[in-house]
């Protein structure tokens, strides 16, 4: 379905339909469950944008909690979970038949409730948007006794299984055997106190592997000394033993808190003594007030709602996904570190198979491990600029720049040049992975991994570039444009300027080169490379005047000037996009002649040539779209409706089968829940929605005619766009000062 043009622009008042900052009807997408769970595969998630957790009571009518922070990487870089508590009351209510669990999206809760007969229970689980604190607070019309017990598991010191290694990707195929060191119980009169202590740390290995060793003169360990866990108190709690706490008389009211602190000392009691000052400095009334006025605001700031006669159950369950996904990146979002595609801090247990073939492992494992792969880590953020989570962003920005240093260090030493490079995979501190790089490097070239699918697949300082461009286009944030995005971008077009030969034309010729992990074997100028560095130049030229750097501006200049043509091909006499030259044989199924429509935006409705394009989508070699599959963005931008609205209406039908929570998605290529997939999607959704350059807004470029649509959503320039479409009104916006132009579906 190809939209209909009203080639006229906007800027009024066109009926509103509802008031200017009125709030979004979300209860309705509520997620209600009326009884008790299995196991943790039936826990709801919870969090701040740091610290989380996985809520669900159980049969017997335990309420458990998984406790999880986003920066809680052990030793040898796997990010653990805080831990594991359960809560008993007595008598026990909470194996009632009459029982409610619900996610409370408007204030960021989740609410219990359990009747026998006459006596009922109410029970309100959240964690402080503003602090690193975890509340359980319950009333009941008569007095109840109150239990909690650390249900700690690593209490002792083992080696990793040949099957667990995997969740340590990255440090795990050695000839040392890793193991996963044991957590301290601290002893605490009426509180249950444990903490996490890296004693040793993998990040000198990492350099010294890397032949980088000395880059320690310049860098500090980041994982030696760090302690994180948790302390569990209550007013008029006391201690049973280290491990278990519960109120001294029965009473008809409870509040219990969950400190969750991450430090870097050699000396645990000076951790020990900071978690109990964050404890005791605590107001919960206070604190309850600003959490729910910080997810009001959260909400109001952006939605789409989704609604057709026609097509009802579809549109709930799109509307609905949207809105947990994003709940979901706001409750991890916020920490020192960027969202783990592979599950986030949501992990669980596997008492049942995850669709993987294992079962058994505790709720540390996760396929992939704890490093970061950047063509997964990027899609959350993706999603976020028209949502206007700009906060969120910042942990994606931070690792990488924070990097920077070891980046560029790694360049001269092996290149013998300036400028910067970033590798496909990578720890948190910016090193390649043992794993990758090869743990046996004799008579091998510095800067040449083993892994051939991401030895030369380095295109993504380009990507991360683009996106912090376009978040200051978002947010007018010229700090960020001079302090952070120039200093970095700098590198990534000094490292390209440099780095690769040109041809007798004086184009630059990219080789040796491959083309994303598809094709390696050959490749001369690879799309990605090509059309990244294309928008990016182009970009920059806009903002002559924010650039004080006159040398760099120039170089960026003649950069431009000699990048080869983007590679084409033809096929049946259609001439479209290819994904480099020489490509040989395929090892991969991704899409890199697309990366010209995403996310460069090179191709694309309104915008010259979008044949090629089409013609190279409805070619591509391999047809999934799930997981971290960027079809349905690909479609939205090229306005094609109906494989937009197909893609979108079953990804976000899709969970994983053996999760409760209807946006735990996956694990498709990577684990559960796969951030990669609702955040893909969320993009999609978006994209049919709106379109944007810095100067120009397309709306409903890839809008179906029967779907109406109220939204509120973010453009560059901080500037929101508001309103509504149905089909027999059309649209009605409310948006002062913005220029949209309208495409009405068919």
């Amino acid at each position: 379905m190809k939209p209909i043009y009203w080639c006229f622009l906007i800027a009024l008042f066109i009926q509103p339909v509802f008031a200017l900052n009125a709030q979004p009807l979300i209860n309705k997408y509520n997620v209600v469950w009326d009884s008790q769970s299995l196991n943790a595969a039936g826990s709801m998630p919870l969090g701040n944008g740091d610290v989380g957790a996985n809520i669900w009571v159980q049969k017997n009518g335990e309420l458990t909690m998984l406790i999880s922070k986003t920066d809680a990487f052990s030793e040898i870089g796997r990010l653990l979970k805080i831990g594991q508590i359960g809560i008993k009351i007595s008598p026990n209510l909470l194996d009632a038949t009459n029982f409610t669990q619900r996610l409370n999206l408007q204030n960021g809760i989740i609410e219990i409730e359990a009747t026998k007969g006459k006596i009922h229970v109410q029970l309100q689980c959240w964690v402080d948007a503003n602090n690193p604190i975890i509340h359980i607070e319950g009333t009941s019309n008569i007095a109840i006794q109150v239990s909690v017990v650390n249900q700690w598991w690593r209490r002792e010191s083992l080696p990793l299984t040949n099957k667990e290694r995997h969740s340590a990707y990255g440090i795990s195929f050695g000839e040392k055997i890793y193991s996963k060191e044991k957590d301290t119980i601290l002893n605490q009169p009426n509180y249950l106190v444990w903490c996490h202590q890296n004693k040793s740390s993998i990040w000198q290995t990492t350099l010294d592997n890397q032949n980088i060793s000395e880059f320690n003169k310049f860098s500090s360990d980041p994982l030696l000394f760090k302690n994180f866990g948790a302390l569990v108190g209550g007013n008029n709690f006391k201690s049973i033993s280290d491990s278990s706490i519960t109120n001294k008389l029965p009473s008809k009211d409870f509040k219990l808190k969950v400190v969750v602190l991450k430090n870097k000392t050699p000396d645990v009691i000076i951790w020990k003594n900071k978690i109990l000052q964050i404890y005791k400095a605590n107001n919960t009334i206070a604190s309850f007030d600003l959490h729910k006025k910080w997810w009001n605001n959260f909400w109001n700031k952006h939605y789409i709602i989704v609604s057709s006669t026609a097509d009802s159950v579809n549109t709930y369950k799109i509307t609905q996904g949207y809105i947990l996904q994003r709940y979901i990146n706001a409750c991890a979002g916020r920490g020192s570190l960027p969202i783990k595609f592979n599950g986030s801090i949501f992990t669980v247990n596997l008492t049942e198979n995850l669709g993987t073939g294992l079962k058994g492992f505790d709720a540390d494992y996760r396929d992939w491990g704890g490093n970061y792969w950047f063509q997964n880590t990027r899609l959350p953020y993706w999603s976020m600029l028209y949502t206007g989570d700009f906060e969120q962003m910042k942990p994606l920005f931070k690792m990488y720049s924070e990097a920077l240093a070891l980046a560029k260090y790694r360049t001269k030493k092996y290149f013998n040049h300036n400028g910067a490079y970033f590798t496909e995979t990578l720890t948190p501190w910016g090193s390649y992975l043992v794993d990758n790089y090869g743990w046996d490097r004799k008579d091998k070239l510095d800067g040449v991994s083993e892994n051939k699918y991401i030895r030369y697949y380095w295109q993504s300082g380009i990507e991360l570039s683009t996106m912090m461009l376009d978040y200051f286009e978002f947010t007018n944030d010229k700090t960020f444009f001079n302090k952070q995005f120039v200093p970095f971008a700098k590198e990534i077009i000094q490292f390209y300027d440099l780095h690769y030969p040109r041809d007798s034309s004086g184009k630059i010729k990219f080789t040796p080169a491959q083309s994303l992990e598809s094709f390696f074997e050959g490749v001369v100028n690879p799309m990605p490379e090509i059309a990244g560095l294309k928008w990016l130049l182009v970009s920059l030229n806009k903002y002559p005047t924010l650039i004080a750097d006159k040398e760099f501006k120039q170089q960026f200049k003649r950069l431009l000037l000699e990048l080869p043509e983007l590679p084409l091909t033809t096929l049946d006499n259609k001439t479209m996009l290819a994904a480099g030259l020489n490509l040989g044989k395929r090892m991969n199924i991704e899409k890199p002649e697309l990366y010209a429509v995403f996310p460069y935006r090179l191709f694309g409705v309104d915008k010259p040539n979008i044949q090629q394009a089409i013609d190279a989508y409805n070619n591509r070699s391999n047809k999934e779209f799930w997981g971290w599959q960027q079809d349905g963005i690909f479609a939205a931008l090229l306005g094609l409706t109906e494989e937009a609205k197909k893609i979108v209406s079953i990804n976000f039908s899709t969970k994983h089968n053996g999760s409760r929570f209807p946006a735990f998605w996956g694990p498709n290529y990577d684990w559960v829940p796969d951030q990669d997939h609702g955040n893909v999607n969320m993009r999609v959704l978006q994209n049919m929605l709106v379109q944007t350059e810095t100067d120009k807004t397309l709306l409903l470029p890839a809008w179906p005619a029967n779907w109406n649509v109220s939204f509120k959503i973010t453009i560059p320039g901080n500037k929101i766009v508001q309103g509504s479409y149905n089909e027999a009104q059309g649209v009605q916006l409310i948006s002062k000062n913005t220029q949209v132009k309208i495409m009405l579906p068919k």
